[in-house]
């Protein structure tokens, strides 16, 4: 039975984070344009990494699933302050049509002239190490 909310020490997303992290699979979440890109990154990342729940959504979704997925990644088209404040692990791709992505990995920013497919990976790989560490 949950708790009431008045009793809770953390919000919703956190402890679900934390449940996932005592034996769950690490999560994405996809909300980049254009869609067929979301999707074939999504199709990739699933059959590379096959422990990853991946959840895909529009753009315009973004802050609603970041509450209600937790994802410890997220790939959009463009941060949020929501996105920001609450994953550790984000990657931005080709922000405002820009020749260039931006990853942020535990708060550390790293700038991508051409991001690319490995960089992706190893960026999830990084997600899921910070996430076996909370």
């Amino acid at each position: 039975m949950p708790k009431p909310p008045d009793n809770r020490s953390k919000g919703p997303a956190a402890e679900a984070a934390s449940a996932r992290r005592r034996g769950g699979r690490p999560r994405v979440l996809m909300a980049n344009e254009p869609r067929a890109y979301r999707e074939g990154i999504a199709a990739v990342i699933s059959q590379l990494r096959p422990e990853v729940e991946i959840e895909t959504v529009e753009p315009s979704a973004l802050d609603p699933s970041i509450e209600r997925f937790s994802p410890d990644m997220v790939i959009c088209s463009k941060a949020t302050d929501a996105l920001k404040g609450g994953v550790r692990v984000w990657v931005e791709l080709y922000p405002d049509n820009a020749a260039y992505s931006v990853a942020s990995i535990g708060g550390r920013r790293t700038e991508y002239t051409e991001i690319q497919l490995p960089d992706l990976l190893s960026i999830v790989d990084k997600a899921e190490e910070l996430a076996g560490t909370n």
